[in-house]
């Protein structure tokens, strides 16, 4: 395959009616998500985690972004870092999963690190010629918090996340994004490119209506609409005014409306009423993603809030596995002989801008 044509074959000047869909070669060869590697996830703000697991001194969480693993923690001053998680000696990696250190030591050989990335020891090296400890310091990465998450650019950031995401901030202020406390994480293993997953979120609630008939019927999926930013975008949609129920009850996911927001490239925020749910769609090959999902909530003490969590975490479910379904689906399709390329429907603009930016990003500079 030639890599430049492929990206090219995408007529990204087009209007949305008369533009196709990038090529299924976008989606499954093991070029193109390389070059994604390359470009679009190390020059992109990506989600970490929810910021109360970074909150005590010492706290940190282990973060892996398309090869290369972080820990983000908080340090003895209270600071917040990014720093690599390979030590600087042989490579090995510092540290697992999350939790609470004082330091960081490497289980291999033992060299120890502060929690500001500075080597604290070395055994055995101090008499090699020309070692100076100073420069053999974890690299750091910049981070930001932003509302209740947590978020690293494994580059150098165009600008400060908040400058970037300040309009949806103030999108999301009225909902209320106070006193959110963090209440469960569930991650889903799918079979498909990554960006079937986001294609599938972005198309203006164009599935909702055949894939979730449940959701469906509390929506006024007439009144759907969808705003386009520099790199995000916000779909919103009023609660149906004669609402339905097929199967699951889901007014505990509606309330006054749902507002779903897409930061690119792979970060999805849904809020509804007293609820916040994020999707981080996180790449492990070609044909393979993990969605992590993490849920706030307003209320979390009581068995009041406990009923109600748990309602909306299997509403959330049901939801979720429909489009796991129709992801492996998707993905399945765009892997056979039969299809190229496809057509955007009126209401996909989200996923025509989501397109148009990787593009821009996978040619590079003109």
């Amino acid at each position: 395959m030639d890599l430049r044509v492929e990206l090219q074959r995408f007529r990204d000047e087009l209007p949305i009616e008369a533009a196709s869909t990038p090529p299924a070669s976008w989606y499954t060869r093991a070029e193109v998500l390389e070059r994604e590697t390359e470009t679009t996830f190390r020059d992109s703000w990506q989600y970490v985690c929810p910021s109360d697991r970074v909150a005590a001194p010492g706290s940190y969480v282990r973060v892996d972004i398309v090869g290369d693993s972080y820990l983000v923690l908080r340090d003895r001053a209270g600071v917040l870092r990014a720093l690599s998680n390979v030590c600087r000696h042989h490579a090995a990696q510092l540290l697992e999963g999350s939790g609470c250190v004082e330091k960081l030591v490497c289980p291999y050989h033992g060299w120890t690190y502060d929690l500001d990335g500075s080597l604290r020891s070395a055994p055995n090296m101090g008499a090699l010629k020309d070692f100076n400890r100073a420069r053999f310091g974890l690299p750091q990465v910049p981070v930001e918090v932003w509302g209740p998450l947590v978020f690293l650019h494994p580059g150098r950031p165009a600008r400060a996340l908040a400058q970037e995401l300040a309009p949806l901030a103030k999108r999301l202020a009225d909902f209320g994004m106070d006193g959110l406390r963090h209440a469960h994480r569930r991650r889903y293993p799918i079979q498909c490119n990554w960006k079937v997953f986001c294609d599938n979120y972005l198309d203006g609630g164009y599935h909702v209506g055949h894939l979730h008939k449940g959701l469906a019927g509390q929506l006024a999926l007439s009144e759907y609409r969808t705003e386009l930013f520099e790199r995000f975008n916000v779909q919103s949609c009023p609660p149906a005014r004669d609402a339905h129920f097929r199967g699951r009850d889901f007014r505990e996911r509606i309330g006054a409306g749902a507002l779903y927001a897409w930061i690119h490239p792979n970060l999805m925020l849904n809020r509804y009423g007293p609820i916040l749910d994020t999707n981080w769609v996180v790449p492990l090959g070609v044909d393979r993603c993990e969605v992590v999902f993490d849920y706030w909530f307003a209320e979390t003490e009581g068995e009041d809030a406990r009923r109600f969590i748990e309602a909306s975490l299997e509403a959330s479910d049901d939801v979720q596995q429909e489009d796991v379904a129709i992801c492996e689906s998707v993905q399945r399709g765009v892997s056979s002989r039969s299809y190229d390329t496809g057509r955007y429907a009126r209401t996909e603009t989200g996923m025509y801008q989501f397109h148009r930016l990787l593009a821009k990003e996978l040619r590079g500079p003109e």
